[in-house]
């Protein structure tokens, strides 16, 4: 798992090695002008994207579904914020505390917080993308049949918490149109301090696959 956070983090820096030697390149040496990404000499532009993830949560396959936007500086540094839910039943075999025969729960959450990232080769047709979220998020453990002399309401939350995320990825991007891109690729979501007795860190975390609809001026 550290090994994964590790070699994506590297790769992320390596992109931003190029990114600084290529500027350093194409840039008279003798201009003492500081340099920062908020300078109104930088190309600065809004944009929104849809995002797909799919992947295992407590052993069972879960769809989860978000969007995030912010803005693009000089083609290819990300800044903005991201927000995820879960959408599909996530079904699993727990316990109600203070009782000790096993029974059907169900899990919900989503998680939230600041993008940051770069684009490799912007303007290819295909490029790369390395998104990374750092933020929080929140599960419930939930038993829909806890009240079952109550058919209108009988969901009973059973225990809940919040939780630390950390979740770099990389994706392939394909330019459709000025306004459109299109992203495949893969995340690693690090979860860390739930404090749950049906659901520890590990059932949470793991690998996604994830489709990216981004619209903007690229």
């Amino acid at each position: 798992m550290v090994r994964k956070i590790i070699f994506i983090f590297l790769i992320f820096c390596s992109g931003s090695f190029a990114f600084a030697q290529r500027y350093m390149d194409t840039n008279d040496p003798k201009d003492e002008e500081v340099k920062s990404l908020l300078s109104k000499k930088n190309d600065l532009n809004a944009f929104g994207a849809a995002d797909l993830k799919v992947g295992d949560l407590k052993g069972e396959r879960g769809l989860l579904v978000g969007a995030y936007g912010g803005f693009i500086i000089n083609r290819r540094y990300l800044f903005g914020v991201a927000g995820y839910g879960l959408v599909t039943n996530v079904a699993f075999e727990g316990t109600v505390p203070g009782q000790t025969e096993a029974k059907q729960l169900n899990l919900h959450g989503g998680y939230g917080g600041v993008l940051i990232g770069g684009t490799i080769a912007p303007r290819e047709l295909i490029h790369i993308s390395i998104p990374i979220i750092l933020g929080a998020g929140s599960l419930e453990v939930v038993d829909k049949d806890f009240f079952i002399n109550n058919p209108a309401d009988s969901e009973f939350t059973v225990e809940n918490t919040v939780f630390f995320v950390a979740e770099p990825g990389i994706e392939v991007e394909f330019n459709i149109t000025k306004y459109f891109r299109l992203g495949a690729g893969m995340t690693y979501r690090y979860v860390s301090g739930t404090e749950l007795e049906n659901v520890q860190d590990k059932d949470v975390s793991g690998t996604t696959a994830m489709i990216s609809f981004r619209f903007g001026r690229f």
